[in-house]
């Protein structure tokens, strides 16, 4: 049996505990979980995406499905938050829960396993949102409220749903065929919403980035082409800034991209990948991977922060500021130059800081790449402000939706690692 952990934060003692750990009930016997979202509107909603049964070869059959958690699962702050042991060195508090199952959400005909999940931004309440009892009052919309991502044969299937605390209601299915001009195998698909326009999301579909709106009977109506060597990892929009989305790659690299200046997909051949137009990105982040970059996340709050994480266990804290929606204009005698052209300069190629090439990922087809962050420059308008190693790669990283100086991320090894934004780097954006 593989289990959800609940895990709460105890902001005074700065530590990770895990509240409950959650079976399916009558469904427990099936397989590793592949995928999971909770519901932004009820904590006590989660959909996950899981093999049927113990095998957990490529080719096994997953469930997609909505459940409920207990309420006793999730616990009130006054809680103790290390329950006290009896004679026998008991928990006095069992974390065993069994979730109750709402829905299965039918994805047929599409066929393989839910690669990525995200909830429409539309549907989520912001702190004024919510009347006396926590109930949210607003920030529900008409519409799919849900995205799943598929990974087939060679192909992306994305599907929209209007999920409620009772049901689930499938809205629309799109097939984005994955171009073969590459003999490689590429990442799993992933997809976000566009936080200006409800009705957008962008979805990594092999090396490109295509542009969905859902109003539309083609769906595609712009994209990206050739965007990381290998295939394109993670997708992210701007929260304050529209138009600008970050992308990872199998090219260890993260790049910027503005899309007012793409060209529109050709409606009768949307599916082609020759009909995308081929972009130089605005920024592009060199040096602070080594092998795949698996995940990159914007702050939700300042869009000057960014996270990006690896497969060689590297989770870096960016600070993009020149390109954001509040740049810093003077650190230290450093002007941004956010209002420069980005043709006119380069990355300095020369900068074992900025550069890299010992995996053959860091110069060829990005070499005419506008200007390249430095990895580490104190008050250098764009820069890493700090790592972290883990042992293991780094398979996902988030964002707290309350606080925003706190992230968690979560490595091969099953481990949860909180951390927080430098306190000189919060007074540099609130200052």
């Amino acid at each position: 049996m593989n289990p959800l952990y609940l895990l709460r934060y105890h902001e005074e003692m700065n530590e990770l505990a895990v509240d409950a750990q959650l079976d399916f009930g009558d469904e427990g016997g099936g397989g590793e979980i592949w995928s999971c979202s909770s519901c932004p509107l009820d904590a006590k909603l989660v959909v996950t995406c899981r093999n049927s049964n113990s095998d957990a070869n490529d080719g096994a059959e997953t469930e997609t499905a909505l459940w409920r958690i207990p309420d006793d699962a999730i616990k009130e702050d006054d809680l103790d938050f290390y329950p006290d042991e009896d004679e026998f060195g008991d928990k006095s508090q069992d974390i065993n829960k069994s979730m109750t199952k709402i829905a299965g959400l039918d994805l047929a005909p599409a066929t393989g396993r839910v690669t990525d999940m995200q909830w429409n931004p539309g549907c989520i309440p912001d702190s004024n949102d919510f009347d006396d009892n926590d109930t949210p009052t607003t920030g529900q919309i008409t519409g799919a409220n849900f995205l799943t991502v598929q990974n087939g044969n060679r192909e992306v299937c994305v599907t929209t749903w209007d999920v409620n605390t009772s049901t689930a209601i499938k809205m629309d299915q799109t097939i984005l065929s994955i171009s073969n001009e590459r003999n490689v195998m590429p990442s799993p698909p992933k997809a976000t919403w566009d936080p200006h326009n409800q009705n957008i999301c962008a979805v990594t579909v092999g090396t490109n980035i295509s542009v969905l709106d859902m109003r539309t009977p083609t769906k595609v109506i712009n994209g990206l082409k050739s965007c990381h060597r290998f295939g394109v990892t993670d997708v992210d929009y701007n929260p304050n800034k529209p138009y600008v989305l970050s992308s990872s790659g199998q090219d260890a690299l993260v790049k910027f991209w503005d899309l007012r200046f793409t060209s529109s997909y050709d409606n009768d051949h949307h599916s082609n990948s020759a009909s995308l137009s081929r972009h130089s990105p605005r920024r592009t982040l060199r040096g602070g991977h080594t092998h795949w970059t698996t995940s990159v996340k914007y702050n939700s709050f300042h869009d000057q922060l960014l996270l990006s994480s690896g497969t060689d266990g590297m989770v870096n804290l960016w600070r993009v500021s020149s390109i954001s929606s509040a740049p810093l204009l003077d650190l230290g005698g450093n002007s941004a130059v956010d209002d420069m052209d980005d043709n006119d300069f380069d990355g300095d190629d020369d900068n074992p800081a900025t550069t890299f090439d010992n995996t053959g990922m860091g110069n060829d087809e990005d070499a005419g790449d506008s200007a390249s962050v430095e990895t580490d420059g104190g008050n250098a308008p764009d820069v890493r402000v700090t790592k972290m190693e883990m042992r293991e790669a780094i398979y996902d990283l988030a964002w707290s939706a309350a606080d925003p100086w706190v992230f968690v991320t979560l490595s091969f090894d099953g481990n949860v690692v909180l951390n927080h934004v430098p306190s000189k780097e919060k007074y540099k954006i609130l200052l």
